[in-house]
């Protein structure tokens, strides 16, 4: 389950965690046959169907997606596979359906946790898409259970996922986080230095990189508030640096901060100069944080109207009280 919750750093600056999002469904692609051109980082490919798949197809029940390429035009800001923050639920929702048609998607209905709704009735708060290879769960084992996944399905290989947050009051919902997941196949796994080459190519040079031999490789695109680069050594820069590449990981973001796109380059046991995983996160941490701050207010401004509209129309059952 996804959750955020309120702590204080060492500086008295209150931050938003996000924990761990267990119960989201989310995009999963299977790669493609062919290898990404050197620079360019890999597209989303189709997924592969079995006639057994296909003869029981996983269905989320929702209506064919409305494909819209310009659906994020004019909005400021890096993306992550034609996402964008900023973008309504809606078009968000569509896009991220658009980049499979096999994709299944699942929601999550809180995501800000302590969030007090003040009983203000709230759409889903978070998304994700999924598409991969998978098979119906048997429930005949406890194993079996446990290995049981989005659409009562043990997913064998996720190919990629995508997870969005979309946390607003009703009719209000915006993307406020993006979070993609590639993870590839032996055959199909990209040379690792052809990642990096092409994460600088669409988001410039990275203001931190840390990397374990033979094992992973992080990059994190930081600034400020203001939008100016944070470079290791400033006063900004370690507080700057809890976002994470996976949605289903530990974050935390700062009101200090601007912009923020994590990339994490997992290197395959078998061969470290291949890439088995490719794991992007996105997130502008001072709207972030001034979001949650305004909802909270928001939440209760329409809690406070409902109560008083409910006092309204009960108004005549006082008088039939008998005392």
């Amino acid at each position: 389950m996804h959750r955020t919750s309120r702590t204080s750093s060492p500086s008295g600056t209150t931050r938003l965690c996000l924990l761990a999002l267990a119960g989201l469904a989310s995009l999963s692609l299977v790669a493609c046959d062919s290898k990404p051109a050197p620079g360019a980082l890999p597209t989303t490919p189709k997924a592969a169907t079995s006639t057994a798949a296909a003869a029981d197809k996983l269905s989320d029940g929702l209506p064919t997606p409305r494909c819209n390429d310009k659906a994020a035009a004019g909005l400021p800001g890096p993306d992550i596979a034609g996402l964008k923050l900023g973008m309504a639920r809606e078009d968000a929702l569509n896009a991220a359906r658009c980049l499979n048609k096999d994709a299944f998607v699942s929601f999550e209905a809180q995501w800000l946790q302590g969030l007090r709704t003040n009983g203000v009735q709230m759409a889903p708060q978070a998304f994700s898409t999924q598409v991969g290879e998978h098979r119906p769960c048997k429930f005949n084992s406890m194993d079996e259970m446990n290995r049981c996944g989005a659409g009562n399905r043990v997913w064998t290989h996720v190919a990629e996922k995508v997870t969005v947050a979309t946390p607003g009051v009703p009719g209000r919902e915006k993307v406020v986080g993006i979070w993609r997941e590639q993870h590839f196949k032996p055959g199909d796994m990209p040379t690792a230095d052809t990642l990096v080459p092409a994460l600088t190519k669409k988001y410039g040079p990275p203001q931190a990189t840390q990397a374990q031999t033979g094992q992973w490789m992080r990059l994190e695109w930081l600034q400020d508030a203001s939008g100016t680069p944070v470079t290791p050594g400033s006063r900004g820069y370690n507080l700057c640096r809890g976002i994470q590449a996976r949605g289903q990981d530990s974050q935390s973001w700062n009101e200090a901060c601007g912009t923020t796109v994590v990339a994490m380059i997992v290197l395959s046991p078998a061969n470290p100069l291949l890439a088995r995983e490719l794991n992007v996160g996105l997130v502008h941490q001072q709207a972030l944080y001034s979001l949650g701050r305004q909802l909270q207010a928001d939440l209760q401004a329409l809690g406070q109207q409902r109560q008083q509209q409910e006092a309204q129309q009960n108004q005549s059952a006082a008088s039939k009280v008998k005392l």
